[in-house]
């Protein structure tokens, strides 16, 4: 069922999603609805995702604040989706009735999602299958096998990109999958979120500077190596991340050992990411103290720091938990097919 307003289609709770997974809840029974948000409503899906998401929806929920400031043409190309029981998502309603929250952006082929309950995974699917059979069926590639009269095929979701709290996006992506006509996803990736307890202390370093002019060359070093063990590129213009002071190195006789920075910079959090020492000086604690230095740096501005890990990045996860670092809850990411 959806709420009315925006002109959406019915949407009906379906087989869509697989069950529930580890620690979500599964109301089946329960009728719920999915009700689509104006772009200037997006503040009550993002507070939910602050308020229910453990902190690890709160870097997607800065985004969604934002969404208010998409242009007027764009705007219909947005499904900004609450489900809950009742009118859960209506104006007014209680959010703690809320069950989940999910940002679809067709021209983006890109979702965002966050459920606490597995039945509202299968209400997202269905209101994705309801949409995408509106959808203008696609011609065939090849001539269709003979004796066969139809000459297209059903129109597939425009979605190629997923993320969210790791369990929600698990949890909807067998539905997902089937919605664009795919057996598997093409990649995923899943990212340990971690936080400094504010009680646990740090030792400051003296060694660590901001990144200024001259050290052009050590940075874009940084970015190909980075790239190599990673396989994630940085942006390519390193004056401008001079120019922001955002960017630290750790400074060893005359030498950069290490490069990290502020990847994200929101009212109440920083995030550190690119935490890099070069391979000439690894196992001597210099990545630590680096860190260190920066989470000192963080809480003078009076925030609190953040960073995320890649579960299959055992040294680094095993040095976050060495100095402190605790788990809050984890986020995949799934590319369900190529690029379009």
């Amino acid at each position: 069922m959806v709420s009315a307003g925006r002109g959406v289609a019915p949407c009906t709770q379906g087989p869509g999603a697989a069950a529930g997974v580890n620690a979500l809840a599964d109301n089946a029974g329960s009728a719920l609805q999915v009700t689509r948000l104006a772009v200037d409503q997006a503040g009550r899906a993002a507070d939910f995702l602050r308020t229910r998401g453990g902190g690890v929806m709160d870097l997607l929920a800065h985004f969604w604040d934002r969404l208010a400031q998409t242009p007027p043409l764009l705007r219909d190309d947005v499904h900004l989706l609450l489900a809950g029981p009742g009118a859960a998502g209506a104006a007014g309603a209680d959010s703690a009735s809320v069950l989940g929250a999910m940002l679809y952006v067709p021209k983006g082929h890109r979702a965002d999602v966050f459920i606490t309950d597995a039945s509202a995974g299968r209400a997202f699917t269905s209101y994705l299958a309801d949409w995408v059979q509106g959808q203008p069926r696609v011609e065939r590639s090849e001539p269709p096998p003979a004796g066969a009269p139809e000459t297209t095929v059903p129109a597939a979701l425009a979605l190629n990109y997923v993320t969210g709290e790791a369990i929600s996006v698990q949890q909807m992506l067998p539905g997902l999958l089937e919605l664009v006509h795919r057996k598997n996803a093409a990649k995923q990736s899943v990212n340990v979120m971690m936080r400094l307890p504010p009680d646990r202390p740090v030792r400051r370093c003296a060694k660590v500077r901001a990144a200024r002019d001259g050290d052009e060359a050590v940075l874009n070093k940084w970015r190909r190596l980075y790239r190599k063990e990673r396989g994630i590129l940085f942006e390519a213009d390193v004056d401008a991340w001079i120019d922001t002071g955002n960017v630290f190195v750790y400074e060893l006789e005359g030498q950069v050992a290490a490069v990290a920075k502020f990847d994200l910079m929101l009212r109440a959090i920083v995030e550190i990411g690119g935490v890099f020492t070069f391979p000439d000086f690894r196992r001597r604690g210099i990545g630590a103290e680096l860190v260190s230095e920066l989470v000192g740096r963080i809480r003078e501005s009076g925030k609190t720091p953040s960073l995320q890990v890649d579960t299959e990045n055992e040294p680094a996860l095993a040095m976050y938990r060495k100095g402190g670092w605790v788990e809050i809850g984890r986020l995949a990411r799934v590319w369900l097919s190529n690029a379009p």
